[in-house]
């Protein structure tokens, strides 16, 4: 069982402060998510996207991965341009809590779709660290295919 770290509504007013979010969830076609899975090089388990808008075009990204014990909910927000900003950790189980050491998630800020980053693993959490690590990037191919035409 995780252990609950943020509520939707807190990483929401955490990430982007003061914004006013509109929902834009996404269906993704089949071909879309095998686009999005080759380009990410993971998997995309569901293809309902759960994004939100804010007015100034950032977007807030719900996302779940498994870890090596039970589901990590996250989130993670992209400027207008799809430059990530921040990844929360809002749900994980205690023991690979390491996930949410502000320093390792500090490697994902800048990143960019197609961005061929090298993101170190914790070692202990190796598994959930790997996981988000695909789930950012399947998040980043998803704004650059999905989520930045419905702009």
């Amino acid at each position: 069982m995780g252990a609950y770290y943020m509520t939707l509504d807190e990483a929401q007013s955490v990430m982007l402060p003061g914004a006013v979010l509109t929902e834009r969830f996404v269906m993704l076609t089949e071909g879309q998510a095998e686009t999005i899975a080759a380009q990410a090089q993971a998997p995309v388990p569901a293809y309902r996207v759960k994004a939100w808008q804010a007015p100034n075009g950032s977007w807030f990204i719900l996302d779940q991965v498994q870890g090596k014990d039970d589901t990590i909910t996250y989130a993670a927000t992209l400027t207008r341009d799809g430059i990530l900003q921040n990844v929360e950790i809002l749900e994980c189980v205690p023991d690979y809590s390491t996930i949410r050491m502000p320093e390792w998630r500090a490697q994902f800020v800048g990143q960019v779709a197609g961005e061929k980053r090298h993101i170190e693993t914790i070692a202990g959490s190796t598994l959930s660290s790997q996981h988000i690590t695909e789930g950012v990037r399947r998040i980043l191919a998803t704004y650059a295919l999905a989520l930045k035409q419905s702009m």
